[in-house]
């Protein structure tokens, strides 16, 4: 079966969510404490085959307990030719619970030549006991129709959580992945286990008549871990000596003798997405909380070409640019999340903007958080990570805990183009450019940028970068800072910085090699800001600051030293008072 519609209401962080899902590979990106774990956690609790769970107060929106826990999810596209189906949807069982879907949610009824679905709720109320049903339609209130569906009904539905901590999972334990992939296995293993008990000291079990079964499980999970990059010599089922008394769980997979729960994090991942591709020949619903946790960039992109490949639907976030650069924006597979003040949760698949995977690979960093600063280009990065920490030595909040990313345009000509898609999908934008390309970023296109809501923060009109900050430095501390990029930059030397100054000066106003004794004058000033933007090497323009590490270097440098007063300074207050407003 797979996941269409859920609508979660008033669970943890969340006072109400509704998502139309449209995709089998779900991805959910966004900055923290916006409920994307709870979204996994709630589909977890509603669909997993688990006879009992756990809750307290704090588990309602707000601790408010009047307000019960309602935990809506809609399936369709089931297999009618699998048996376990078939029974499911038997006249007795749930053949007469079956209802019908939109995009809003469950309906009462089919729709002629619309989906055919069943819509599962989960209900906790006060009384902390939680209690599962199938409903027609949007589950309302207590009275409405219900049908109760137990756990062993529900493991048909496959949901499990691929979870690194999920140690359970490689035991023949109650409704876990193995003991669902080894057929009959409960009435089978209960028995094992009391004979087990009277041969305790025994520690080869591996010929014992109801241990074969698991044998046969465990070899075909060594096999599928072995495709998804996991090496290991030999799988068998063994009695874990760590356990204490003999009971569900007690048999666990082992490669040779040492228990798979002692293997490395990334492996135990690999191994559990394994399992989960066996059970239900593949058609099942995988929970995968930070899918990147514990796996190398070579791994994360393994994992999800399989995934990708399996028949099972994928629910998972992400935290790490490695894995928004392996999905497909095209297909629905990157959601972003967003919660407001309130406890709505909204989620937008990154597809409702045209033409936006190229910018969630080159800028991948970007979407994971909730401001984005579109930068021109690398010099306005690297001064945005030195203006970052010289605010941060004076005491203000430092960029990375206010969820604030810069994304690189590459070039004036993108950047009104990214700045409107970006805003467009709920990130909180502004710009950060030169204002020397007039024609290229005219003022009908920042007019059109502040009216959807993206702030803009310039120099002064007609300056670059380099422009600016040689108008705005004080004169005696020139030397020292052409010293600091001639440091920066491997092809400067003071001899060809001086020469390339004086292509742009007249004769008579020429400099010398000596920085000190310059005369102050306005033409010195813009020629070093027009020869630093433009430096020309072998006929190729190469600017003194044009990389982040350069720009970096050149404002750490020059913000301590620039007057509080100085254009440079004031727009840069301006950009970052904007960074450190929630609003």
């Amino acid at each position: 079966m797979k996941i269409r519609h859920i609508e979660i209401r008033n669970f943890r962080g969340i006072k109400h969510l509704q998502w139309y899902v449209q995709s089998d590979f779900n991805c959910i990106i966004g900055p923290g404490d916006t409920c994307k774990s709870t979204i996994l956690t709630a589909l977890d609790y509603a669909l997993s085959p688990r006879i009992s769970l756990y809750c307290d107060d704090s588990d309602f929106y707000n601790q408010n307990i009047d307000e019960e826990i309602i935990i809506q999810v809609t399936l369709t596209d089931w297999d009618e030719g699998s048996s376990e189906i078939q029974s499911f949807f038997r006249e007795h069982k749930f053949g007469q619970s079956k209802c019908g879907l939109n995009k809003h949610g469950s309906l009462p009824e089919p729709e002629e030549n619309g989906p055919v679905a069943i819509s599962i709720s989960l209900r906790i109320d006060k009384t902390l006991e939680p209690k599962w049903s199938l409903v027609q339609g949007r589950d309302e209130s207590q009275e409405q129709d219900r049908r109760p569906i137990y756990a062993s009904d529900r493991a048909i539905l496959g949901a499990n959580r691929i979870d690194i901590s999920s140690d359970s999972n490689f035991t023949w334990g109650r409704n876990t992945v193995l003991t669902r992939l080894s057929e009959d296995s409960q009435t089978r293993l209960s028995g094992l286990l009391s004979e087990l008990t009277r041969e305790i000291r025994q520690s080869d079990i591996s010929e014992h008549q109801g241990i074969v079964e698991c044998q046969s499980v465990a070899s075909s999970v060594q096999l599928e871990s072995q495709n998804m990059g996991v090496r290991l010599d030999s799988l068998s089922p063994q009695i874990d000596v760590q356990k204490q008394s003999i009971k569900a769980g007690a048999i666990s997979l082992h490669e040779g003798v040492v228990p798979i729960r002692n293997k490395g994090s990334g492996s135990k991942k690999l191994i559990s997405s394994a399992m989960q591709m066996k059970l239900h020949n593949g058609n099942n619903i995988a929970l995968a909380d930070e899918i990147e946790l514990g796996l190398e960039p070579h791994r994360i992109r393994g994992l999800i070409y399989k995934l990708k490949n399996a028949k099972q639907q994928i629910f998972t976030t992400t935290h790490s640019p490695v894995v928004l650069r392996e999905l497909n924006v095209a297909t629905n597979e990157l959601i972003v999340c967003k919660r407001d003040r309130d406890g709505i949760v909204y989620l937008e698949s990154l597809n409702t903007v045209p033409d936006i995977q190229g910018a969630v690979r080159s800028n991948a960093e970007a979407f994971l958080g909730s401001k984005i600063v579109v930068c021109e280009g690398p010099t306005e990065i690297g001064c945005l990570r030195a203006l970052d920490e010289f605010s941060f030595n004076e005491e203000d909040a430092p960029v990375w805990s206010l969820a604030t990313c810069y994304f690189n345009a590459g070039g004036i000509n993108n950047v009104k183009d990214a700045a409107l898609k970006l805003a467009s999908l709920g990130y909180k934008t502004a710009v950060f450019c030169d204002n020397d390309a007039l024609d290229d970023f005219q003022e009908t296109d920042k007019q059109e940028l502040i009216k959807n809501g993206v702030s803009i923060f310039q120099w002064e009109k007609g300056n670059s970068t380099e422009d600016q900050i040689f108008k705005d430095i004080s004169w005696d501390h020139i030397p020292a800072f052409l010293n600091r990029i001639i440091e920066l930059r491997d092809f400067l030397e003071l001899e060809n910085l001086v020469s390339a100054v004086n292509d742009r000066l007249p004769t008579e106003n020429r400099l010398t090699n000596n920085p000190e004794e310059w005369e102050e004058s306005p033409a010195i000033r813009a020629a070093l800001g027009k020869t630093a933007h433009k430096h020309k090497v072998n006929n190729k323009d190469k600017g003194w600051i044009k990389r982040p590490n350069c720009a970096w270097g050149t404002f750490a440098f020059l913000l301590p030293l620039l007057p509080a007063n100085s254009y440079t300074r004031t727009e840069l207050k301006s950009l970052w008072d904007w960074i450190q407003n929630d609003g």
